[in-house]
C-alpha cells in the first residue's frame, strides 16, 4: 500500500535534510505532500502510481536554490519508502519509514517471518544523525 505518512531523510548534493512526506494514491493517479525545512512547507506533487511504485515529473522554483526540473521515481516495500529524483541541480535521494510503521518487511505479508526472526527495525531518531541534517536548502 503506497498511501501513508513517511519520516523522511533528504539526501542533495550539497546538504542532509529530515521531514515527512505523505502520499495518497486514487486509481493510477497519486499525490504527495512533502514538507522539509521552513522552505518547503506542504509542497504538493502530483504523479503517477501502480503497485508499489510511483513517478513524478515537473519543475518548481525554490527559495534560495532557484528553478528545478525534475524527474522522481519512487517505491515503497512495506514501510520502507524509497525516492530517486535526477534534477536540474543534481541528484537528490529520499528515503524514510512511514509513521507508526516498521522499516523492512511488510508484517502482514511476512508476518511468520518476523516472528521468526524477532527483527526490530524501528524508526530511531538517534545520535547517529546529529549534526548531519540542516534547516536550510
Amino acid at each position: 500500500m503506497i498511501d501513508g505518512t513517511f519520516d523522511i531523510s533528504v539526501d542533495t548534493p550539497k546538504l542532509h535534510r529530515r521531514g515527512t512526506i505523505s502520499l495518497k494514491s486514487e486509481g493510477d493517479s497519486i499525490a504527495a505532500v512533502l514538507n522539509v525545512g521552513e522552505d518547503l512547507r506542504d509542497e504538493h506533487f502530483e504523479g503517477a502510481c501502480s503497485d508499489r511504485e510511483f513517478t513524478f515529473e515537473g519543475a518548481g522554483d525554490y527559495p534560495g536554490v532557484g528553478q528545478i526540473d525534475y524527474k522522481a521515481k519512487g517505491s515503497i516495500w512495506g514501510n520502507s519508502l524509497d525516492l530517486d529524483i535526477e534534477s536540474s541541480v543534481g541528484k537528490i535521494i529520499i528515503f524514510g519509514t512511514r509513521i507508526g510503521g516498521s522499516a523492512g518487511a511488510n508484517v502482514s505479508s511476512h508476518d511468520s517471518m518476523m516472528r521468526a526472526s524477532r527483527a526490530d527495525f524501528s524508526y530511531d531518531d538517534g545520535a547517529m544523525y546529529s549534526g548531519l541534517f540542516s534547516d536550510s536548502f
